[in-house]
C-alpha cells in the first residue's frame, strides 16, 4: 500500500513539473527556445551555387556561412554542433518554417510583400535580379518572346512565376522543383530558356555555349526569414546585428569571389541529395 502512495505521489509530483516546464517554453523568446535546445536548425537550399550546394557530401556556399555566422553570434563560440541544417525546396521552405521543422530560412530567400503576410525578414544581405540563360546562339532578345514562341523553365514556388505571369502571361513553360532540374532541360535542348535569379544562374552556367541576358525583370533581395511571430522580435535582431557585421566586413563579395572560383572546377559538386539534417 505504501508503495502504491509513493508511486501516485511521484506520477503527480512528475506531471506538475513537467506541466510547469511545457508552460514555461510557451512563454520563452524564440532566441531563448534556441539556446534551451542548444543548437539553431536553419533551412538551407542545396542546389543553388554559389549559395547552398554540396561538396564531398558537405554543404557549402554563402547562405551556409552567413547561417554559420548567426549560430556563432547566438551562442558565443564557433562549435560546429550549434547548428543543424535542414534541405529545403522552393517549395516547402515556408511550410518548414510555420511547422517549426526549422528554426530559421537562409536559403536565397527573397523579400516579398506576399511573404511578408506569412514571415518576418531580417535586412537584406544580397541583392540580385530575375534574368533568362539561353544558349549563345539563341535569337531570343527578351522574355516577351515567349508570348508566342518557345518554351521556357521556371522553378515552381519563386518569384520567378509572378514575373513571368506579368510579362509573358501566354508563355509555354515548364515547371521545375530546382534549378538544377531547368538547367539540365536547357542542356538538354528541351526548353529554349531558365527564368531565375542571377546570382544562382551564374553559379550554375560554366559552359561558355550560354549567357544570361543583360535585362533583368526585377529586382530581388535576399534576406533571412522567421516566424511571423512577437516572439521572434529578439531573435531577428541578433540576426540583424550579425548581417550588419559580415556587411560592414564585406565578407559576402570575399564568399562569392570564393565560392564562384570553386563552382569552376565542379569535380566534386553534388547538387541534389536527399532531404538530410547534417552538421557543417
Amino acid at each position: 500500500m505504501k508503495k502504491y502512495i509513493v508511486l501516485v505521489l511521484f506520477l503527480l509530483i512528475s506531471a506538475f513539473v513537467f506541466s510547469g516546464c511545457s508552460k514555461n517554453d510557451k512563454k520563452l523568446s524564440e532566441l531563448e527556445l534556441i539556446k534551451q535546445k542548444g543548437y539553431i536548425t536553419v533551412g538551407v537550399k542545396s542546389d543553388s551555387p554559389p549559395f547552398g550546394f554540396y561538396e564531398d557530401g558537405i554543404l557549402k556556399g554563402i547562405d551556409i556561412e552567413i547561417a554559420q555566422r548567426i549560430a556563432n553570434d547566438i551562442f558565443k563560440n564557433d562549435y560546429p554542433s550549434n547548428i543543424k541544417f535542414v534541405t529545403v525546396t522552393a517549395q516547402n521552405k515556408i511550410s518548414k518554417l510555420n511547422s517549426k521543422e526549422v528554426d530559421i530560412l537562409v536559403a536565397t530567400m527573397s523579400i516579398s510583400d506576399k511573404r511578408r503576410l506569412v514571415m518576418d525578414f531580417s535586412k537584406p544581405y544580397y541583392v540580385t535580379s530575375q534574368k533568362i540563360l539561353i544558349p549563345i546562339t539563341s535569337k531570343i532578345t527578351s522574355l516577351q518572346y515567349f508570348n508566342t514562341n518557345g518554351t521556357l523553365a521556371v522553378i515552381v514556388g519563386t518569384t520567378g512565376e509572378k514575373n513571368l505571369r506579368y510579362y509573358a502571361p501566354n508563355a509555354r513553360i515548364i515547371g521545375v522543383k530546382t534549378y538544377i532540374e531547368a538547367y539540365k532541360l536547357l542542356l538538354a535542348g528541351q526548353v529554349d530558356a531558365v527564368l531565375g535569379d542571377e546570382s544562382i544562374l551564374s553559379g550554375l552556367n560554366n559552359n561558355k555555349n550560354y549567357k544570361i541576358l543583360n535585362h533583368a525583370y526585377s529586382r530581388e533581395f535576399y534576406a533571412v526569414a522567421v516566424r511571423k511571430s512577437k516572439k521572434s522580435k529578439e531573435l531577428l535582431n541578433s540576426i540583424n546585428g550579425t548581417i550588419s557585421a559580415i556587411l560592414d566586413e564585406k565578407k559576402i563579395n570575399l564568399l562569392k569571389r570564393h565560392y564562384v572560383l570553386m563552382i569552376e572546377e565542379p569535380k566534386n559538386i553534388q547538387y541534389e541529395q536527399s532531404e538530410i539534417e547534417q552538421n557543417d
